[in-house]
This record gives C-alpha cells, sequence and structure tokens, in this order.
C-alpha cells in the first residue's frame, strides 16, 4: 500500500512562479491548488481529473452571528482597542458592510452618534439628507431597528444604513454603506445578500 498514490501531473505547469490559494491532503501528502484549475493525479494507475471550485456565496460564522456573502469578497477581521472586534467587506467603489462585536458595552446607545459620524463629511459638502428609518425581521427571526440616511448631492446617492442588538456589556453594530445607487451594483448584491441572510444566535 506504500505508493498507492504517485503524481503524474502534479501543480507544475503555472504554479512554480505563482502562489496557491489552497492546499489538500491525499493519503497523508500535501499538495497546494488553485481554484479552477485542472489538475491530474495517478491512483492505482487510474488517471483522476481534479477541479476544486468555490461556491458563488460563503458563510461566515462564529459563536455570535452569522451571515452570507459572495465569494468575490474576503472578510477583513480587526480588533480594535476596547473590546471591539471589527469585520469589513467593502467593494471597489467603497460600498459594504461593517460589523463591530462589542464585548465590554451595549452598542445599542451608539446608533444615532454613528450615523452623525458617518454622514458629516457628505452633509457639509452639501449633499441633502434624508432619513428613512425601518424595521427589518432578520433571517433569525429577529426584529430590529434600522437607521438609514439616504444623502443626495446632484445625480449622486449614498446611502447609509445603522443597526444594533445589544445585551447588558455586549453586542454588535452593524454599518452598511452604499455609494452606487444603481440596481445591478456589486455593492447593493453584496448589502442585500449580507442582510438577507444575516443571523444572530
Amino acid at each position: 500500500m506504500k505508493n498507492i498514490l504517485f503524481i503524474l501531473i502534479l501543480f507544475l505547469t503555472n504554479s512554480i512562479y505563482s502562489q496557491q490559494d489552497y492546499r489538500i491532503e491525499i493519503n497523508g501528502e500535501e499538495f497546494e491548488i488553485r481554484l479552477d484549475k485542472d489538475y491530474e493525479l495517478n491512483i492505482d494507475n487510474t488517471l483522476i481529473k481534479i477541479n476544486v471550485k468555490q461556491k458563488d456565496t460563503l458563510l461566515y460564522s462564529d459563536e455570535s452571528f452569522n451571515f452570507k456573502f459572495l465569494k468575490e469578497y474576503k472578510v477583513a477581521r480587526t480588533v480594535i482597542d476596547g473590546g471591539i472586534e471589527q469585520l469589513m467587506l467593502m467593494t471597489a467603489e467603497g460600498s459594504g458592510v461593517i460589523v463591530q462585536k462589542h464585548s465590554t458595552m451595549n452598542p445599542t446607545i451608539l446608533n444615532e452618534l454613528m450615523l452623525n459620524e458617518v454622514t458629516k463629511e457628505s452633509v457639509n459638502y452639501g449633499f441633502e439628507l434624508i432619513r428613512e428609518d425601518y424595521e427589518r425581521v432578520l433571517a433569525s427571526g429577529l426584529k430590529i431597528k434600522v437607521d438609514r440616511a439616504v444623502l443626495t448631492y446632484n445625480d449622486e446617492i449614498n446611502i447609509y444604513e445603522i443597526a444594533s442588538v445589544g445585551k447588558k456589556d455586549s453586542g454588535l453594530l452593524i454599518i452598511t454603506m452604499e455609494m452606487d445607487d444603481s440596481e445591478n451594483s456589486l455593492g447593493k448584491k453584496l448589502i442585500s445578500l449580507i442582510w438577507d441572510t444575516l443571523e444572530i444566535k
């Protein structure tokens, strides 16, 4: 059973000069691979073709909440002083979602403060601000209040939403920023997917 697996053509073409994205382990041997690339393995004298693909939507999950997001983006995680862990997904045009996990305070008192903070520069520049606050039901069934500000200047529209869920000394603060109001923008798709699949445990 030694040498049951040996590689006929193993990641040599185009792989020497570029960093691979993932690793797989077969019979205790580890290999680096890229998504959507064809590989061939010889297992027990049988040629096996392998191609690893990624789902269009991925799942982020931890002990507090989970949501789905588009595979084109990665969740950037930062630990901020004061018991705050921040997750961020952003598009090239500046649209995206920020989720802050607070472990030392209930963030529900921050909604209005945060909304003022993210909109004040645009308002000072001359954007007109209209409030469109509403209530949203999450995938978990939880109802949350969303503070929404729509800012317009000539043909430019920016939309900010702030929501929070909290307990005595902890909670989540959710911020969305939509910098392109076109129906099929990547920002709108990303934000809608996260809102539609967000579950708070």
